[in-house]
């Protein structure tokens, strides 16, 4: 992953996260776990510390909660092209997110477990 400036954000896991939501747009505390193979538990102490300090928001979208950068913070610009910069050369992590699914099943297709 990230070689340059991963503990930019205090630790290597936390400025994934915010790399990997700058890249996503918006997600969740399970697909970021998923993606960046870290506990669930650790993705959501870091999303409500960051949600705490005003850099992400988040909203529920029925039982799940859908996180974003927060377009309010006073430096989202700066934050947002710096954490694109990151990502941009991070081509492990592009990998990963350019195979996740982003849009639901439809209900009753086959194949579901």
């Amino acid at each position: 992953m990230l070689d340059m400036g991963s503990l930019l954000f205090g630790t290597e896991t936390r400025t994934w996260v915010l790399v990997a939501l700058r890249l996503l747009d918006e997600s969740y505390p399970s697909e970021l776990a998923d993606i960046l193979g870290v506990r669930p538990f650790t993705i959501r102490s870091i999303l409500a510390t960051l949600e705490r300090e005003g850099v992400i928001t988040s909203r529920l979208l029925g039982r799940t909660r859908a996180i974003t950068l927060n377009p309010r913070y006073f430096a989202h610009d700066e934050l947002s092209a710096l954490l694109w910069k990151l990502g941009e050369n991070d081509t492990a992590l592009q990998k990963k997110l350019a195979a996740r699914r982003r849009r639901p099943r439809r209900a009753g297709k086959p194949g579901l477990a």
